[in-house]
């Protein structure tokens, strides 16, 4: 398909590139495969693409931080870490509700991992969904146990518990 600019694309081309593209994006959403893995795209690029990112986080350049956080999760959707940062990009510009949804993805990517119930009650509790934030925080509770490593989460759910009178 290397034409100059001054060809037309015949409606054939067109439509071998569009069922392409079709299979391309099946394979996508039915979990085969990642543009980092069609793309060729390196671990250590997108290392230094989520630095870049975490670092806007950081520097409360949250905008930013959720348009490379978008970009990262374009070329792999399930990377626990991508979905936490655009998780709490979300929840720091105030859009609680898509935060609390991109924490539950953020779980299911990362299942034994206590910070996206906790961050996804924060949010429940701004949309006055107390029960939400409850079911949220139990599952922190549930998933620390007796784990000295993830400690802190549990005090902050049990604090945050307590002020629900629970």
């Amino acid at each position: 398909m290397s034409q100059s600019m001054n060809e037309q694309v015949s409606d054939a081309e067109i439509a071998a590139l569009r069922e392409r593209l079709e299979a391309l994006a099946s394979r996508v959403m039915n979990g085969d495969t990642t543009l980092k893995i069609e793309l060729g795209i390196a671990d250590a690029e997108l290392e230094a693409m989520y630095a870049v990112a975490h670092n806007q986080y950081m520097n409360k350049r949250y905008q930013e931080a959720q348009a490379a956080f978008s970009l990262l999760l374009l070329f792999d959707p399930l990377e626990y870490k991508y979905l936490l940062g655009f998780a709490a990009c979300l929840q720091m510009m105030g859009q609680h509700e898509a935060a609390s949804v991109t924490y539950f993805t953020a779980a299911a990517a990362g299942p034994n991992e206590p910070a996206p119930y906790l961050h996804m009650a924060e949010s429940l509790l701004k949309m006055n969904d107390t029960e939400g934030a409850m079911a949220a925080l139990q599952k922190v509770a549930a998933l620390v146990g007796d784990n000295a490593e993830y400690g802190s989460y549990r005090r902050q759910a049990e604090a945050m518990l307590e002020n629900l009178g629970q």
